[in-house]
């Protein structure tokens, strides 16, 4: 056998299934805060800076003899067009790229995503702010058969012809289209700053079968998330952030909280050390470490499982890593956080 094939294949499906109630064109990731777009189109743009480039790997499941779920996400976004009477007011856009990798290349899913937004300012300070967001995007599943192998049609009774394998019903998932929309209200002083939005995605539904089930569909997924940052003394900043998940008839959300150490104080990139703690519903408990050096940024969380199949998975580890790195221009006087 080219590869071992029955084990990969019951902890790819668990994957599948335990991703559902978020989408696996869609990962959601442990540091979502990271990944603006995939949160909310309307989030293109919103940093401090004038632009960002992200990058996150999960590495997801990871134990001896297993091929773990790998899940890669890298995004560039900024601010494309200011308004000259006002430059709080702007058009954003960003392209963002999302793949899982499992199974040793075997399985591929990749996502390219186009977001243009808009924020409009509705005070001239800009305390009170408005964006939408719209956003199309390219999805397809590759399955390399070539990479595996079914286990003989071998039963307790001896060799049996007619139990079915099933490789002749397997066949390439098609790729498709859609497009996905949000909304975000900011409210910004210089000590405290709020956003909330709502987001929808893949509000077509969409065919994803390797066995030419025509019920097997993607359904929209919509977001709900929150955030405030503000100042708990001259060195530290408190920022927390909740995401509330609907797919189908599934719901999930994370919800979670960091403390910004300020190591080194300047005007304008400050150094700081983030120590947070996010809990994702009846999945895993993931703290976080991530230090802030001028315009870089990196962070790092482990997921401590919760689930019920932790039991029948073992001893799964999982790990993210997150590289942000920003343009050196801020607006004065920002709130340090790992997500801006």
């Amino acid at each position: 056998m080219k590869k071992s094939f029955a084990y990969p294949l019951i902890l790819l499906t668990s994957i599948l299934c335990t991703c559902s109630n978020t989408s696996a064109q869609d990962p959601v990731f442990s540091q979502f805060y990271a990944s603006p777009m995939s949160v909310n189109p309307a989030l293109a743009g919103n940093g401090d800076a004038d632009w960002r480039l992200v990058g996150i790997r999960r590495n997801q499941w990871i134990a001896s003899g297993v091929e773990p779920l790998n899940t890669t996400s890298l995004s560039f976004d900024g601010k494309l067009i200011r308004q000259k009477s006002n430059d709080k007011n702007y058009i954003g856009g960003g392209l963002l790229f999302l793949q899982d990798y499992g199974l040793g290349g075997a399985y591929k899913s990749n996502s390219f995503n186009l977001v243009l937004s808009s924020h409009v300012s509705l005070d001239y300070e800009d305390v009170n702010g408005l964006s939408i967001g719209l956003g199309g995007t390219y999805s397809n599943t590759l399955i390399d058969f070539n990479q595996l192998t079914f286990a003989s049609q071998l039963s307790s009774a001896g060799f049996n012809r007619t139990l079915p394998t099933n490789e002749p019903y397997l066949s390439s998932i098609k790729p498709y289209y859609s497009v996905f929309a949000g909304i975000t209200y900011t409210y910004t002083t210089e000590t405290a700053s709020f956003d909330i939005g709502i987001a929808g995605y893949r509000f077509m539904r969409t065919n994803r079968s390797a066995l030419k089930d025509p019920n097997q569909l993607d359904p929209p997924r919509y977001n709900f998330h929150a955030d405030y940052q503000t100042y708990l003394g001259e060195r530290t900043a408190f920022n927390a952030n909740a995401m509330y998940v609907i797919e189908s008839n599934i719901q999930s959300y994370t919800v979670g909280m960091n403390l910004g150490h300020i190591l080194e104080a300047t005007d304008d990139q400050p150094t700081v050390l983030n120590t947070g703690l996010w809990y994702r519903s009846k999945e895993a408990v993931i703290p976080y470490l991530g230090l802030m050096y001028r315009n870089l940024q990196g962070g790092l969380t482990y997921d401590i499982n919760l689930s019920a199949n932790r039991s029948t998975l073992g001893n799964l580890k999982t790990f993210e890593f997150s590289l942000i790195l920003r343009s050196p221009q801020k607006r004065n006087n920002p709130i340090p956080c790992p997500w801006k």
